[in-house]
């Protein structure tokens, strides 16, 4: 687990007039995010001309980027107080393009473009922000906004879109409707962007319909404002989680670093207020960042010891920017969690998955695949496998390059 520390004791030179207070405010925390690349130099006056290059290439492919002052606190940086592009939490949000693989044309097949944003299939659609994909449950897309914008996420990356393309407000009352009407459905995963982008009195409305349908037995919210800002985390929500019985909570982490003082008041907030709520972690697999069982021992032991259940080790996504310099093979994911089997405990190890348009797929721990989950090649040449999903289809998934 990761030293804890005080994240207000590290914030850049450039907050250092700003009061605990002020800074313990989630509020204040949105409204001086970074958000483009024009602000780099402000924040980091020294900061070098590769990395504001790279954050301007990102706003040329169409993209943006934010990041709350406490994420940049919580950055590694040299002594001129610049970010280290190797910073592992640095590169969820500004990605280092790999030049050679594009030179050589080793994109991967699925890298993402700003005008082809649809990852929903249409016949899953119940309404335009409620997705029913798997027989019991359905996602709500309450909001396409963030608290930070991580370019490994296929679903943040859609707020280039110059308006929300879900607007889960102006779909709600129609979407709570159909529930009513689908008494097959018994678990609802509230969902974005984040909803914690909204205010307390807002989440509290929109479980409250949710609860007030009579099939509905199960609440999820994902959501990852304990690593974004964890102010946000404050008494009323908690007071939310026990008040409605939210069954579940999905905290999205990717480093140890992330484990911080700040995080386990956070998780200390919802411990007092009563709530049962069940506290699981997703955690992407990122190229540079967490592939090494060193640290993903360290992540999983850590949110253990943190009552946070690891529950996803996704392979990272599937059309994101920047794919072939973000994604390992899963071969190589597989290895990892070889190496970590029987040698930590094991509720702190997760369950590894790929995810695909038709829905999420384990994968088998035998590095050379089963009848139903099959390495092979493109006739293109590139890596890919084929495996049976859980309607019993076989289906491709693009694989990586390590």
């Amino acid at each position: 687990m990761a030293t804890l520390h005080d994240v207000y004791q590290r914030r850049p030179h450039c907050y250092h007039k700003i009061s605990h207070v002020e800074w313990s405010d989630w509020q204040w925390q949105q409204r001086n995010t970074l958000k483009h690349s024009g602000q780099l130099q402000e924040v980091f006056p020294h900061i070098g001309e590769r990395q504001i290059e790279l954050a301007r290439e990102w706003e040329r492919q169409g993209f943006r980027f934010q990041l709350t002052p406490y994420m940049l606190a919580i950055t590694e940086r040299d002594a001129e107080g610049n970010p280290l592009l190797s910073d592992p939490v640095w590169r969820q949000f500004f990605p280092v393009f790999d030049e050679l693989l594009v030179e050589q044309g080793r994109q991967a097949l699925d890298e993402y473009s700003t005008g082809e944003e649809n990852w929903e299939i249409a016949q899953e659609m119940l309404t335009p922000i409620a997705h029913h994909k798997y027989d019991n449950r359905v996602i709500l897309y309450t909001t396409d906004t963030c608290l930070g914008y991580c370019d490994y996420c296929l679903r943040s990356l859609q707020s280039t879109a110059q308006t929300e393309m879900h607007g889960g407000k102006q779909y709600w009352q129609e979407t709570i409707q159909i529930l009513r009407n689908h008494p097959e459905i018994e678990e609802i995963i509230l969902s974005g962007g984040d909803p914690l982008i909204f205010s307390n009195s807002t989440i509290a409305k929109m479980i409250e319909d949710v609860r007030a349908i009579p099939t509905i037995k199960a609440i999820r919210l994902h959501t990852r404002a304990f690593t974004h800002n964890p102010y946000r985390v404050d008494d009323e929500f908690g007071k939310i989680l026990c008040d409605y019985s939210v069954t579940e909570v999905a905290i999205h982490i990717a480093h140890p670093n992330e484990l911080t003082q700040e995080l386990q008041k956070s998780i200390g907030q919802i411990r007092k207020s009563g709530a049962r709520t069940l506290l699981m972690a997703q955690i992407p697999l990122i190229k540079g960042v967490n592939n090494n069982p060193k640290i993903l021992r360290s992540l999983f032991m850590g949110l253990y010891m943190s009552g946070i259940k690891p529950y996803y080790l996704l392979h990272n996504m599937p059309n994101i920017p920047a794919a072939s310099s973000q994604r390992t093979s899963v071969r190589q994911g597989i290895d990892i969690m070889n190496t970590l089997g029987r040698k930590i405990s094991h509720p702190a190890m997760p369950e590894y998955i790929i995810v695909h348009k038709t829905g999420k797929k384990t994968v088998p721990n035998e590095p050379n695949g089963t009848s139903e989950f099959i390495y092979c090649t493109s006739p293109e040449g590139h890596p890919i496998i084929r495996f049976k999903n859980w309607n019993g289809n076989w289906e491709t998934y693009i694989d990586g390059i390590d």
